[in-house]
């Protein structure tokens, strides 16, 4: 079942490994595909390499439907955006460099030195260090979950959600740009902000 779904989630895993967004077997990406059910990579798998017969249909109370190997003990996480997001329907979990170097240093990716951080993002959140596979986690982004599209996880990682796969990509691929870009500025001279006359333009 869902095998059109399940290609589209592999395909994405492969475009995370390529640009250098998960490593090994970190990260995990879910698809929503009904009321009932979602899609999520195993857990042990190197992204770049699952296939779709790899991922697992699992319902709402972390019960594999369908599929061989062991869900990722993150699902409570998934789960909780989708609980509280309706217009959400995919999550993409990461361990990208720059944008945690921002969360291992305790510090959200400011709004105001690139557009595309207001543009694509609308608001990032930083969410405190919790234990990885554990309701802890869950609980640590669901103050952000309604606000922001993207959360910066303390010591861990980043969190981005969608509308679809695409979408939930494009937001961790930027995540990590706008991480990157202002890094490299830092070591360059002091970034300069975009003033907030002009970010106000940007809401017109």
């Amino acid at each position: 079942m869902y095998e059109k779904e399940r290609e589209e989630l592999a395909k994405i895993c492969h475009l995370l490994y390529q640009r250098n967004l998960v490593s090994a077997t970190d990260g995990n990406v879910s698809l929503r595909v009904s009321k009932e059910h979602m899609l999520l990579t195993p857990s042990g798998k190197n992204k770049g390499f699952v296939e779709a017969g790899d991922m697992l249909v699992v319902d709402f109370s972390g019960n594999v439907a369908e599929g061989a190997g062991r869900a990722s003990k993150e699902y409570p996480m998934h789960r909780a955006v989708y609980e509280g997001r309706s217009d959400v329907n995919a999550v993409v979990h990461t361990h990208p460099v720059y944008a945690t170097a921002f969360a291992m240093a305790g510090k959200n990716i400011p709004d105001n030195y690139l557009i595309e951080t207001r543009m694509m993002l609308k608001k990032v959140a930083l969410a405190p260090y919790a234990t990885p596979g554990t309701a802890e986690m869950a609980d640590a982004i669901a103050p952000y979950i309604q606000e922001a599209n993207a959360v910066l996880l303390q010591n861990h990682g980043a969190l981005t959600w969608g509308r679809d796969l695409m979408d939930a990509f494009n937001k961790m691929e930027v995540l990590e740009s706008v991480a990157k870009t202002i890094i490299h500025s830092a070591a360059v001279g002091e970034p300069v902000v975009i003033s907030r006359e002009n970010m106000d333009k940007m809401k017109k």
